[in-house]
């Protein structure tokens, strides 16, 4: 089922757009959130955001977590009930319609989406048949409107260890209409709403994490576009664990922008149960003119996990990282010992550079080059000259490709055949790609329009995966583009928080640094003691290796299929790998901390090692494996109860 998500070629063929329905004869025209209500939760996001950095406030900071108590009358009798919940709000049905809105769309769409993928549901629409709900999932289609009762019956069921999917506003207006705030959304949802897009008309992409529990299918760093409907805009979400962000189509980082679109948390609840819920910060109106592929996959990635159904995924980056990070230091003019010494600094914090030389410079770099490339970093090219690529004839550009190679080897500078390129100045076009697939280069680093994602691409399919070109996106700037407005440190300060947010996006960080850097001594110390803090998480490597690992990952897929004897992992290797750092599935535990354990049907059948990612995450470390198919039987044991009330968050 999971692999239909992204077989779709039409999105909800029985849901097509329906035209905006006219307010009522006599009904005053109103918007769904009160006017500066947006205002005054950006601000209080903005002190909640200081008191964590340690900075006092005059008013205590806001809970999320809140302590339930079932329904004394619940109906428990139940357990074999439907699998999803799905409620009807007739209240916010007659509140949307004074703005114009047919909220029976968020309602339809959702129908048409569980029809398809024959997942068993029952449409509710009262706050008694909320109370009598004792498992599966509750799904709340943008309810804007919520009684008291209404409340109370979610909080129950998930305090009963049921689990909750919301989209959009829930619960800010009461049965009366009247404006009661986001408390229901920030105490039972476990999220706190900071606005919406009003303010920023370019922020229409929601860009999502890889290997995340809740967006795992989709790679990471994706843009999914959103429609722009007044009254209807994203919402900007903050929480302890988030699986997307809204930003706009190259995702400009701003730190004091709340960007937050999805989010997910499992907390405990009575008798030692835990609850979990995922909130998206979207109407169902704007799926109607979104990517359907995307979409879909991000709704039934949301519903395993809720459904605590485990999901096999083939992580993005060697065990144990989960982030890809390239120094790429451009060499336009001669190298000199400084950049030795940068280079024996990267290695302090487990780190190896990709230097891009000019041929044109390379005879008086060669003695530097040679020792930097002796202490295991990458020499790489960056063009003949510094000049861009782009517009030149095929003639030209090819020539220019071969003056280069042959300045580097007449310096007595040894690359590989196969060696990476980066254009100056990002100035290439495609005749520039064209001449590099056709050179077998290994890989090149593109501009951000080269992928709608943040890891790396193949230039083009190839029949042997081995002999394809790798694309590297760089995606964000770098450290001395970031200073170079404003005040240096906040400069700095901020590329280091982008770096975080695409190392927690599972994404590759490639951060072009020029040569003999106008970096102060101390700006790069702060860079190295980032880097020093994660060394664990990120992969500080080569552009070369990074292709590489893209080659080798790429002839792995996995897959967990129920069998007559339980539930089973499959895993095909297709050829024989060369990374020295191990290729691992990742599997989504069915409930926090559970403990993971692997039995194989033959005793011809290697058994793997296992790692622990995080509370929701457990990896099998394929390590070594010969081409073929492998099997082992998957088994899960629960861990102890956590003694906090939320999970911890994600590495």
């Amino acid at each position: 089922m999971v692999a239909a998500v992204f077989g779709l070629c039409v999105f909800l063929v029985a849901c097509s757009v329906q035209p905006t329905a006219a307010p009522p004869q006599g009904s005053k025209t109103s918007t769904v959130v009160p006017s500066g209500v947006y205002q005054k939760q950006a601000l209080e996001e903005h002190r909640i955001a200081l008191a964590s950095k340690g900075v006092k406030l005059a008013t205590a900071q806001v809970r999320t977590e809140t302590k339930l108590n079932p329904t004394a009358g619940a109906d428990t009798s139940k357990p074999n009930g439907p699998v999803v919940w799905l409620f009807s709000s007739a209240s916010t049905q007659a509140q949307l319609l004074k703005t114009g809105v047919d909220a029976s769309i968020s309602t339809r769409v959702w129908e048409t989406f569980l029809r398809k993928y024959k997942i068993p549901f029952n449409r509710i629409s009262t706050a008694e048949s909320l109370a009598r709900m004792s498992s599966g999932v509750l799904l709340l289609p943008s309810v804007v409107v919520l009684s008291d009762a209404e409340k109370l019956a979610v909080a129950n069921f998930r305090a009963q260890g049921g689990s909750v999917l919301a989209t959009w506003l829930n619960g800010v207006r009461n049965d009366a209409g009247d404006w009661v705030g986001f408390d229901f959304m920030q105490k039972t949802l476990g999220v706190r709403v900071a606005g919406n897009t009003e303010d920023a008309e370019d922020d229409n992409f929601m860009i999502v994490y890889g290997d995340n529990p809740i967006t795992n299918h989709l790679p990471a760093g994706t843009r999914v576009w959103l429609d722009r409907i007044k009254d209807l805009l994203p919402l900007r979400l903050s929480a302890q664990h988030h699986a997307a962000e809204i930003m706009d189509w190259s995702r400009t980082f701003s730190p004091e922008k709340t960007t937050g679109l999805i989010t997910f948390e499992e907390r405990k609840v009575n008798s030692g149960m835990t609850s979990r819920a995922v909130v998206l910060g979207y109407p169902e109106q704007l799926w109607l003119s979104a990517d359907p592929k995307s979409i879909e996959a991000i709704a039934y990635n949301s519903l395993n996990w809720l459904f605590r159904q485990p999901q096999a995924y083939v992580a993005a980056w060697p065990f144990p990282r989960q982030a890809g990070f390239v120094m790429a230091v451009e060499a336009a003019e001669e190298l000199a010992d400084v950049d030795l010494d940068f280079a024996k600094k990267l290695e302090t914090v487990g780190a190896l550079g990709t230097y891009y030389i000019l041929g044109e410079s390379s005879a008086k770099s060669a003695s530097v080059v040679r020792k930097i490339q002796s202490r295991g970093h990458e020499i790489a090219y960056l063009g003949d000259k510094f000049d861009g690529f782009k517009d030149q004839s095929l003639a030209t550009q090819g020539k220019r490709l071969e003056t280069m190679r042959k300045m580097v080897e007449d310096a007595g500078i040894k690359v590989n055949a196969r060696a990476s390129f980066s254009a100056p100045m990002d100035s290439y076009d495609k005749v520039t790609l064209q001449l590099l697939q056709e050179r077998s280069f290994d890989n090149y680093i593109a501009f951000m329009d080269a992928s709608d994602g943040r890891l790396p691409i193949f230039a083009k399919t190839e029949a042997d995966v081995r002999k394809s070109t790798v694309i590297l996106p760089r995606t964000q700037r770098g450290p001395e583009e970031s200073i170079e407005e404003g005040d240096p440190d906040e400069g700095l300060k901020k590329y280091l928080d982008e770096v975080d947010l695409v190392a927690r996006m599972g994404g590759l960080v490639i951060s072009r640094i020029p040569a003999q850097s106008i970096l102060t001594p101390e700006q790069q110390q702060t860079i190295f003691d980032y880097l020093q803090t994660k060394k664990d998480r990120l992969w500080m490597t080569t552009s070369r290796n990074v292709a590489q690992w893209w080659r080798d990952r790429a002839r792995i897929s996995a897959r967990l299929e129920p069998t007559d004897k339980g539930l089973q992992l499959k895993v095909t290797v297709l050829g024989a790998l060369s990374p020295k750092d191990p290729v691992a599935v990742w599997i989504n535990l069915p409930y926090a901390g559970a403990h993971l354990q692997l039995k194989s049907p033959t005793v011809d059948n290697p058994l793997p090692a296992t790692g622990v990612i995080d509370a929701w995450r457990t990896a099998v470390i394929l390590d070594e494996l010969v081409p073929g198919e492998y099997e082992w039987y998957v088994h899960f044991e629960n861990a102890a109860s956590s003694t906090s009330d939320t999970m911890p968050s994600p590495k």
